[in-house]
């Protein structure tokens, strides 16, 4: 009788869990190197910048070094990055402005001014949506993109040889 009991209080638990609203996270920008050999991506840098600050107050830097803490995937010309840390402030997204540099190309990549609409939803996990950014001083309005595989689905930013 109380198995029968605890299952029924799991149960409810879970199924009220899954009916709660709840802020939404973050989303996160992947960046899509169009156009770049292997070797020229295989390592890059990221850095976090205070918003808002002309990349005067430097927050943090990554590595990304390709099979390491991260998932290169390409399809044609395309080299998608997802960038698999567990802090979510080194994910490209709203709260930094950020930079990309390509230290075999010497380039750097702004973004900034990153709009995101907080939301709530249901169920473990949710994710507010992009509205809009800057790359390069360009206004981007981004799409969602749905692969099937979370390593290559979500938000690109296109960044072209």
């Amino acid at each position: 009788m109380i198995k029968i009991i605890l299952a029924c209080v799991a149960s409810f638990s879970i199924l009220v869990a899954c009916h709660q609203r709840q802020p939404c996270l973050n989303n996160h920008i992947n960046p899509a190197f169009k156009g770049f050999a292997p070797a020229d991506i295989d390592t890059f840098v990221l850095r976090a910048y205070t918003p808002n600050n002309n990349y005067l107050h430097l927050i943090d830097t990554i590595l990304v070094i390709n099979l390491y803490a991260t998932i290169y995937t390409t399809t044609n010309d395309t080299t998608v990055v997802y960038l698999n840390d567990s802090n979510r402030n080194r994910w490209i997204g709203a709260g930094f402005d950020w930079q990309i540099y390509i230290p075999a190309r010497n380039r750097t990549i702004t973004i900034s001014n990153i709009k995101s609409t907080q939301t709530e939803g249901r169920g473990k996990v949710c994710w507010n949506p992009i509205n809009s950014f800057e790359q390069d001083g360009q206004l981007i309005l981004p799409q969602l993109i749905e692969t099937g595989q979370f390593y290559t689905s979500g938000y690109r930013t296109n960044i072209h040889y």
